[in-house]
């Protein structure tokens, strides 16, 4: 609240000094109780009090208020009850909103008529001013302001009087009258500096750049504030401070000057935190929102317009809630949320009927119809921006209309004064010619030449005051020419509007003909997609079809890989095993070495089971893969016998896919080599390398530095069966051999 509690202090202590002149001349029976002492003490509570709300510590100032209250009650002392009271109805509502303290009101105004305390009583009529301003009870508020200023002038305090013409502004700016707004508030610097009073000329400042502001001033705007900064610096007042900070943030977004913007946001956000005052912090959050919105961070914002429309809510300022409700709302239609969106406008709408403010149900209705538009509802955002129009021409016409009848009036009045003053001129003049008749009868040329003069100059007034009320009357008539045009603008603004919706009707017809064109050539589409999805599932079919025929033919081909390799195999085992019988009792040598054949042929089977199954499974399709089950063999086979192997596989191949036969068939290729080492080669190291080649082939390299037997790698039955393998799939196996020893190369294609 606007009080200057350095004036209070003052009215205090000339109240301290007439008890001190009070307590020398009394009587003894005199009835008070409370002493001097007492009176020093309550004050100086309240001073205290003071000090700490102008720090922006609220919980320590209440304290000091509520020990004030107590001692004065305890003493005896009604003024300094009266002042705790107010005091404290102050504190509350700058920290928890305007709940429960009507009866703190009512106790000092009480106590103030009680003793007859002219200013007490001006200073709670002045809050409840305030208080009532808050909720948007404008008539009460004024009525309020009207009794504390009769009561101020009472003890001639031109400095209260002064903060009265402050808080008159700003009621006055609430309901859109800027200009008689920016007049009370230069009125009242105008008292502030006399009385050097610099944190009531610094909020008042800051009020005047609030509407400067909302006029279009905006460099003119900033200059107030930072005039109202510089001098809230010097007195260290914390939440004036946080407020015009707030202020210049506002200004600078709206210039687009964001770095600017957030160091006096960085400055507003500090010092609202230190004062804990509702109203403050309430304005900090908005300005924070506002920021993060021009940065479009949607969500961060909104989060600070909630906490604001809380404290708002609290402190039960319904426009400024009414404000946030817009300005939520189009945080959420950013959001991409329209449902929650519109779902704000109308607590908004409701709002602003409940308080019966029209600048506020204008905005409302500029802003659904941008929401509207900007969701190709062109019908409902033309509806809302007729509703703008007709409230914003019925405000500018009322306002006009106002002025036009206060010019009316003020011109009746002077033409009836300028009326009485002409019959005063005609009778003096009258007078006059009579004494200058006198004087020339009696011989008095110079006295007869100075009636003349007198005669003259009144009737040069006399002209002087028609010409300027025919001026008046001529201006007076100019505006009311200006207001019928303003009138018929507004008509033919509605025939616009009109013609507009004219003009949308016949674009929704050409619109309704170019739909059904687009929705023929959507159908028309549609078939032909349908006739493609038709050819395209053939297609699939056929291909399918394909699959199932070479799936056929894999299956085909392990039918006769079983059929040839393990059903002669078996028959081997089988013939060997009739013979191994009949032997047993007179070859028991003979017997025993055809069991270990059948024993390993057996194994052999085994194997290749369990290659064909491994290769048919479709988890096993990778290189990498490929790669175990061949390390796996190494390890059963190579390594068992104490061969040191070497075996390494590029990272390109690993990730390679391969068919089940082409992998099946390499497995064979790779296991049939490392047998062929074991059974021809005294080797004692093998390398084996898998690689990619440039063209695109896989390469699986076998090379060993052992000493073959004979030529059988060469010209055997497992050579042949591996390039009979490696042809099957278009590739080729290379068998390259000398003293150092042999490798093999096979290349295979991959698909």
């Amino acid at each position: 609240m606007p009080f200057n509690q350095t004036c209070i202090q003052r009215y205090r202590k000339a109240i301290l000094f007439f008890i001190l002149l009070t307590a020398v001349y009394a009587s003894p029976t005199c009835a008070q109780s409370y002493t001097i002492k007492d009176s020093i003490e309550i004050y100086k509570l309240l001073d205290k009090a003071d000090e700490d709300d102008l720090a922006g510590n609220l919980d320590k100032a209440l304290e000091q208020a509520v020990s004030a209250l107590d001692l004065s009650l305890k003493k005896k002392m009604p003024r300094g009850a009266g002042f705790a009271y107010l005091k404290m109805a102050d504190l509350h509502l700058k920290k928890d909103g305007s709940g429960g303290i009507n009866s703190l009101y009512d106790k000092a105004l009480a106590i103030g008529t009680q003793i007859r305390d002219s200013f007490l009583l001006g200073l709670a009529h002045h809050q409840l001013g305030q208080f009532y301003r808050d909720q948007s009870k404008f008539e009460i508020a004024s009525e309020s302001y009207r009794l504390a200023l009769g009561f101020y002038q009472a003890v001639k305090d031109r400095n209260y009087s002064a903060i009265v013409y402050n808080d008159r502004g700003f009621v006055q700016e609430r309901q859109g009258k800027f200009d008689s707004a920016s007049a009370m508030y230069l009125q009242a610097i105008r008292f502030f500096e006399k009385e050097n009073n610099i944190k009531e000329a610094a909020n008042t400042t800051g009020n005047l750049g609030i509407t400067r502001y909302r006029m279009g001033l905006r460099e003119e705007a900033i200059e107030l504030f930072k005039q109202s900064a510089s001098m809230r610096e010097t007195i260290r007042d914390v939440k004036g401070l946080a407020a015009v900070y707030g202020n210049l943030v506002t200004a600078y977004s709206a210039l687009n000057q964001l770095d600017s913007a957030l160091k006096y946001q960085q400055l507003a956000i500090k010092h609202a935190e230190k004062t804990g005052v509702k109203n403050t912090l309430a304005q900090a959050y908005t300005n924070t929102s506002v920021l993060l919105s021009r940065k479009q961070q949607y969500e961060e914002a909104l989060q600070y317009e909630m906490k604001a429309v809380a404290l708002y809510g609290d402190m039960g300022d319904q426009i400024k809630q009414g404000t946030r409700f817009i300005a939520i709302a189009g945080l959420y239609d950013k959001l991409r949320d329209s449902v929650t969106a519109e779902s704000y406008y109308n607590k908004a709408v409701a709002l602003a009927v409940s308080v019966n403010n029209k600048p506020l149900v204008q905005s409302i209705y500029q802003a659904r119809s941008g929401f509207y538009a900007g969701h190709q509802n062109h019908a409902l955002a033309l509806d809302q921006y007729k509703k703008f129009i007709q409230i914003r021409d019925s405000l500018m016409s009322e306002q006009v209309s106002a002025n036009l009848n206060e010019q009316r009036v003020k011109y009746e009045t002077e033409k009836k004064d300028n009326e009485i003053t002409r019959l005063k001129s005609e009778e003096m003049i009258r007078q006059l010619e009579l004494e200058k008749q006198k004087a020339l009868a009696a011989g008095h040329l110079a006295e007869a030449g100075r009636k003349q003069d007198q005669i003259t100059l009144l009737k040069q007034q006399e002209e002087l005051r028609e010409l300027q009320l025919k001026q008046k009357q001529e201006e007076l008539e100019k505006q009311e020419l200006l207001a019928r045009e303003s009138e018929q603008q507004m008509l033919q603004s509605m025939q616009n509007l009109q013609i507009a919706e004219n003009e949308k009707k016949l674009r929704q017809r050409q619109l309704e003909r170019e739909r059904l064109l687009r929705n023929g050539i959507i159908a028309l589409s549609l078939a032909l997609l349908f006739i493609g999805g038709l050819l395209f599932n053939r297609f699939q079919l056929r291909k399918k079809i394909q699959e199932q025929n070479r799936m056929l033919d894999v299956r085909n081909k392990i039918s006769k890989d079983l059929h040839d390799d393990i059903g002669s195999t078996l028959t081997s085992i089988h013939i060997m095993s009739t013979v191994s019988q009949q032997a047993l009792e007179q070859n028991p040598q003979q017997a025993k070495e055809m069991l270990q054949d059948i024993a390993e042929q057996s194994r052999t089977i085994q194997q290749n089971m369990s290659d064909i199954v491994w290769a048919i499974r479709p988890d096993n399709d990778k290189v990498g893969d490929l790669s175990s089950r061949m390390l796996e063999y190494i390890g059963q086979t190579l390594e068992a016998r104490q061969v040191e192997t070497r075996f390494v596989a590029a990272d390109e191949a690993l990730g390679l896919t391969l068919p089940m036969e082409i992998r099946k068939e390499l497995l064979l290729i790779f296991k049939e080599a490392i047998n062929n080492i074991l059974k021809h080669a005294v080797a004692s190291k093998v390398e084996i390398t898998l690689s990619v080649s440039d063209h695109k082939r896989l390469m699986l390299r076998i090379s060993d530095n052992g000493k073959w037997k004979s030529n059988a790698y060469r010209t055997g039955t497992g050579t042949r069966s591996m390039q009979q393998r490696a042809s099957a799939l278009g590739g080729e196996v290379r068998i390259e051999g000398s003293d150092a020893g042999t490798f093999v190369m096979v290349t295979l294609p991959i698909p």
